[in-house]
């Protein structure tokens, strides 16, 4: 347990110091936990430290999670890639969804989503135009968004982006500058489209300073993976 509150301790530290640089409010600042393959224990351990938003990419790992912490504070990100197959779990499970990046997956979503219940979306943007990664491309995002943002059951809240792994920080910056003019221009047309998932462990000072609202945070949090 001191393991885990030492290191979310050191890293809200550190993102306090980004927001500060940045002259933001921390209010505005989503900390995900990623909580893949971790125990339930850490994530219990997280909880009490305070953690309230935790992702996961393992469906059938997770849904065991969500329904072991059933009645709790917990708000569940999906943010691992989607199946058609998956839809209605994640749909059912699932506060969040990262990863949207086709209308197909969007209709399947909102039409397995119980009564009663909107689910937050976000579209991933392939912001380095990367052959291997998944996401929508720059010209296709408002057109998809506004498609999106008709269908029923759900709230287009943004979007997201895992940018190229960079060497270079200056590099790194430029995807992300770009990933928030992207951001305004989608703010252009929906207004309450606002959120921007970006940045990791190793790179989540820098997405800060370029305007990410949420943050998705694995070994800051859980320390480093077996």
């Amino acid at each position: 347990m001191l393991e885990i509150q030492k290191k979310i301790s050191t890293t809200l530290k550190s993102i306090e110091e980004s927001l500060n640089f940045s002259h933001r409010d921390n209010k505005t600042l989503k900390i995900i936990a990623v909580s893949k393959k971790k125990p339930i224990e850490m994530i219990s351990q997280a909880l009490e430290a305070g953690i309230l938003n935790f992702g996961e990419n393992y469906l059938q790992e997770s849904i065991e999670k969500v329904k072991f912490f059933k009645g709790s504070k917990i708000i569940w990100h999906f943010i691992g890639s989607i199946q058609s197959n998956k839809c209605k779990d994640i749909a059912e499970n699932f506060d969040w969804v990262h990863t949207v990046d086709r209308i197909k997956t969007a209709k399947l979503l909102s039409k397995f989503c119980p009564n009663g219940k909107r689910l937050n979306i976000l579209i991933q943007i392939n912001i380095d135009s990367e052959e291997t990664k998944s996401g929508v491309s720059e010209n296709e995002l408002i057109d998809i968004a506004m498609e999106i943002d008709n269908l029923p059951n759900l709230n287009l809240k943004g979007i997201m982006v895992i940018p190229e792994n960079k060497e270079d920080k200056n590099d790194l910056s430029e995807s992300f500058k770009k990933t928030f003019l992207l951001s305004n221009k989608l703010q252009m047309k929906i207004k309450t489209a606002d959120e921007i998932s970006m940045g990791m462990s190793g790179d989540y000072n820098l997405a800060i300073e370029n305007g990410s609202t949420m943050v998705r945070i694995g070994t800051g949090i859980f320390g480093e993976r077996n």
